[in-house]
């Protein structure tokens, strides 16, 4: 519970509202970010919360019932702004512990809103702005989870469902070799009895270089050239010698390139038999000739016959 000055309670039922919004933002391992809505920097409790640029309020949910709060704010990215570009993309803004306030500017008293506030999920949208999704850590508590059964494979290759030992028979230790775009650079390390698309469907870990910690999806692999292509872009280019650990990817079939290269049909866990398209109808019209009227198709009755 939280509790407001008389002070700040008149200013928020003024129909001329002097209310504004602090944030403290404090990234994991860096110093906090402080910001305002207002447009201008004030300085509260001895801090500086800077407000050109500030930040925006894209929606509010805060409830003491049982929806679990969270909030949308949309903050202004780029190389001279105290959230950089490079930050957000990269998403080092993860995790980060949120404070929000509501303050009259003229008064800067304040109060917070809310406890133990997070950013969930932080979305860069180009070079100028970011949207984050912060919500409250009791959030976590109350999300209700569920779990998709479809025809094809419920396992990633690796999780415990799947029961495959990725890193002592599957993961190679590569470094990058030349970098093309974005998407595609080549390798130096891979196994050499490697065919075509082995690491199709797996994924790459980097650990080294300005992507160290991240692990991409991989699409292609062509062996031939040590060729790999990504699912998605990186976030930040590759350079020669950056390390990365890779493992052959499963297609979740029981062919060569799913439970049948890892020897794992038995663990696989899947629903086969479930239909995958619509169930479809065939619709056939028949006529039923009455005995007594054979020779009269005029009196004829119409009949309907469903076949599937």
């Amino acid at each position: 519970m939280r509790s407001a000055s008389s002070t700040l309670k008149a200013a928020a039922a003024s129909s001329v509202t002097t209310l504004g919004w602090l944030c403290r933002i404090e990234p994991v391992g860096a110093d906090p970010i402080l910001l305002n809505n207002f447009g201008k920097d004030v300085i509260v409790e001895g801090d500086l919360y800077l407000g050109n640029p500030g930040f925006d309020i894209g929606a509010i949910h805060i409830t003491d019932g049982r929806d679990p709060p969270s909030v949308e704010m949309v903050l202004p990215i780029d190389d001279t702004t105290p959230i950089l570009f490079d930050i957000a993309v990269r998403r080092k803004l993860d995790q980060a512990r949120i404070r929000l306030y509501v303050i009259d500017h003229t008064s800067l008293l304040n109060v917070e809103i809310g406890f133990q506030w997070y950013v969930g999920a932080v979305d860069a949208l180009d070079s100028r702005r970011a949207t984050l999704d912060v919500r409250a850590a009791e959030r976590a508590q109350r999300e209700l989870m569920l779990k998709s059964y479809k025809p094809g494979c419920q396992w990633d290759v690796g999780d415990s469902g799947c029961g495959v030992d990725v890193a002592s028979l599957w993961q190679d230790s590569v470094a990058v070799a030349a970098y093309t775009d974005a998407f595609t650079f080549t390798l130096s390390g891979a196994r050499g009895g490697a065919i075509d698309d082995f690491f199709a469907d797996g994924a790459i870990k980097f650990t080294s270089g300005q992507n160290e910690g991240f692990s991409y999806a991989v699409r292609r692999w062509t062996q031939s050239t040590n060729t790999l292509i990504l699912w998605e872009p990186l976030r930040a280019p590759v350079a020669a010698a950056d390390t990365a650990l890779i493992h052959a990817g499963c297609d979740k079939t029981v062919g060569a390139k799913g439970c049948a290269r890892f020897s794992n049909i038995a663990r696989r866990f899947a629903f086969e038999d479930l239909p995958v398209g619509d169930l479809t109808f065939s619709i056939t019209e028949t006529t039923t000739v009455p005995s007594a009227q054979q020779d009269d198709n005029s009196d004829a009755g119409g009949g309907w016959m469903l076949g599937y």
